[in-house]
């Protein structure tokens, strides 16, 4: 199925739902699937990191692949920098799972996972970010790492990161360029870890998604988003004493 899907995905049906990292956090699965069933959306898109830190890699990973199979044209999941074998050998994945085999077989499943998506032609949706002010058509599974990768940073241009030395951060200037480029609207990314579940960037031209439950060890809100017309509703979700529920939804107009 991933082996059929282009590098970016075009989906135009509306509303369409965006999960952020998930990070093997079971409760936070289920959380999102409780909103997924609640708000009914034509298409849900996944950003990636499905994977390592949590207790739970192997059974997100299942349901997620579950829910691709029963629904293949509605339910999307994008390629994340835990995808990779560099990084889930190492990150917990490897540990859970216990099966070389089988480790060696699901990254190469990771492989072929799309790299972003664009929404009814407004919005990138994409795991990590940008690699420089490039049409999309030009992006590729194989050519994917700075999409993985990449960071929002206040910093005009492109820069180092502390991630690594191929990685890099990507400024006010270089968003710009690349919607004006593509004719788009806003990026919708992950890979940041947020105790509030979303942040906005550059006059709300970026939006970072985090949807598990914890931030490296800290209980943190998750958040997902639903993609609408004329709008966005970000709803963040945490614990309410004993239980896990919706916290606030916020409205976002185009």
């Amino acid at each position: 199925m991933f082996r059929e899907e282009d590098a970016v995905i075009r989906i135009d049906e509306l509303p369409t739902m965006i999960i952020g990292d998930l990070h093997g956090d079971l409760e936070a699965l289920t959380m999102v699937i409780s909103i997924k069933e609640k708000l009914e959306p034509a298409n849900i898109i996944f950003l990636g990191d499905y994977v390592d830190r949590g207790r739970n890699s192997v059974e997100v990973l299942s349901r997620l692949l579950e829910l691709k199979i029963a629904s293949p044209k509605n339910v999307f999941l994008l390629r994340g920098n835990h995808e990779t074998k560099q990084m889930n050998e190492k990150s917990g994945f490897l540990d859970e799972l216990k099966d070389s085999d089988l480790f060696n077989f699901a990254n190469i499943v990771f492989e072929e996972m799309p790299v972003a998506a664009v929404i009814n032609k407004k919005i990138f949706c994409v795991h990590g970010g940008i690699e420089d002010i490039r049409k999309t058509t030009a992006i590729t599974k194989q050519n994917s790492f700075n999409y993985l990768w990449n960071d929002p940073s206040g910093i005009q241009g492109l820069n180092f990161s502390i991630r690594g030395r191929d990685i890099r951060t990507f400024g006010p200037d270089i968003v710009e360029g690349f919607l004006r480029l593509n004719d788009l609207q806003m990026i919708i990314r992950a890979h940041s870890s947020l105790d509030t579940g979303y942040r906005w960037w550059f006059g709300n031209k970026l939006l970072s998604i985090h949807s598990t439950l914890n931030n490296h060890g800290t209980p943190a809100k998750g958040a997902v988003c639903l993609i609408e017309k004329d709008q966005l509703d970000i709803y963040t979700y945490g614990k309410t004493g004993d239980d896990t529920g919706i916290i606030d939804k916020i409205r976002h107009d185009f």
